[in-house]
């Protein structure tokens, strides 16, 4: 078996109305998606972020993998790193590109064997991954409206649909007013419903901290990205005073930057996004070294139902940490970001759409990663430009 062709597809999708984080605002949503295709038809689908400016990259890490083996992920993994490791060009943009193709070879492997992914990662420990909603960014309201009542409508919508947790943004407003909306969020939602909050890197160490100490009255379960998430210092600094739990990592490359995360104690909850850390293999690495290092795994989502059910597939197979009874979500069993933010792309070209049920979404169960794309809808999306096809 050798791979064949492999299309590129650069989507975007236009929201209905912006919303924002601490950063920035934004009225749209951006995937780029591989479809690796082997000469006897099998094929497979992944997916990382990117603009059209990284299509020439991708197309060349791409063109070099034409009549491999597909079913050699390993060697193509590294591959595609060793190639850029000199000046640490692995956690760049190259680590997104290699997550998108090594999702579509674990797809295609699997459907090739007849088997769903998490066979090959060595089978299911369990059937369902519990998850968390994410969602609760700013909207224009927020601006306006200190009752916060668009903002307490969204959450109460989480709380019947069944979620257990959910997340929501800081940093993009005043500390004081921030601080009121966790608050009036917990007051809304009662002291059963988990909160986590993210500051997207807004502040730095000594706001970082004194928000932290404001939020513990709020039972929030974590604070996520208080300080520049590659300052590993600052963040280390605020993780080892801060009386709530500190976690971030989204943005890291592969397991180099993983390892220094880790062995520095930069965060309690470490995040890898399976879109950027560089796969599948990737995301089931750092879960183990998190595991050696008795440091909570909890991996970011933020794309479609590709990334999200490779996400199920590598949940599904690694071991509760620590093994106690009973076993419990959030403390010793896996839990992922479940996005429930508007994405057009999301809606558009995944069957089937991820439900959630009790706040747990069933381990797929089909070969391969058990989604299938909507190829029709994958073109009305294109951003602008027509797929690239290589070989």
């Amino acid at each position: 078996m050798k791979i064949e062709r492999i299309e590129i597809y650069p989507l975007l999708g236009k929201l209905d109305e912006p919303f924002g984080w601490s950063q920035r605002w934004t009225n749209e949503r951006r995937m780029a998606l591989a479809k690796v295709i082997a000469d006897d038809g099998t094929y497979g689908w992944g997916e990382t972020f990117g603009a059209p400016s990284s299509m020439p990259a991708f197309h060349d890490a791409a063109s070099t993998l034409i009549g491999d083996d597909p079913r050699h992920i390993g060697a193509i993994w590294h591959k595609l790193i060793s190639a850029n490791y000199q000046g640490g060009g692995y956690a760049g943009y190259i680590s997104n590109i290699v997550s998108a193709l090594d999702m579509a070879l674990h797809d295609l492997t699997a459907k090739e064997r007849g088997v769903p992914v998490s066979d090959l990662l060595g089978g299911k420990l369990r059937d369902q991954v519990a998850v968390y909603a994410t969602g609760l960014y700013y909207t224009p309201d927020d601006l306006t409206d200190k009752t916060w009542a668009r903002f307490l409508d969204e959450a109460q919508g989480y709380v019947d649909e069944g979620f257990t947790g959910m997340k929501m943004k800081i940093g993009g407003l005043s500390v004081k007013d921030d601080i009121d909306r966790v608050h009036a969020l917990r007051k809304h939602i009662g002291d059963d419903i988990r909160i986590m909050v993210d500051a997207n890197e807004a502040y730095d160490p000594m706001t970082a901290l004194q928000v932290a100490y404001r939020l513990a009255d709020a039972d929030v379960t974590w604070f996520e990205e208080p300080c520049s998430s590659r300052d590993y210092n600052d963040n280390a600094l605020v993780t080892s005073r801060s009386p709530v739990a500190i976690s971030g990592g989204e943005s890291m490359g592969t397991r180099r930057e993983a390892a220094r995360i880790l062995k520095n104690r930069v965060f309690d909850i470490i995040q890898p996004e399976i879109c950027g850390v560089g796969g599948i293999s990737e995301l089931r690495l750092v879960a183990c070294m998190a595991d050696a290092f008795n440091t909570r795994f909890v991996p970011h989502f933020w794309g479609t139902g590709i990334s999200f059910a490779a996400i199920m597939h590598t949940l599904a197979t690694i071991p509760q940490s620590p093994p106690a009874h009973p076993k419990e979500p959030y403390v010793n069993e896996p839990v992922s970001e479940f996005d429930q933010t508007p994405h057009p792309i999301r809606a558009a070209i995944t069957d089937p759409i991820f439900t959630q049920e009790d706040s747990f979404v069933k381990v797929p169960e089909s070969p391969g990663l058990g989604v299938e794309v909507n190829e029709d809808a994958l073109h009305s999306l294109l951003d602008g430009y027509a797929c690239i096809v290589i070989g």
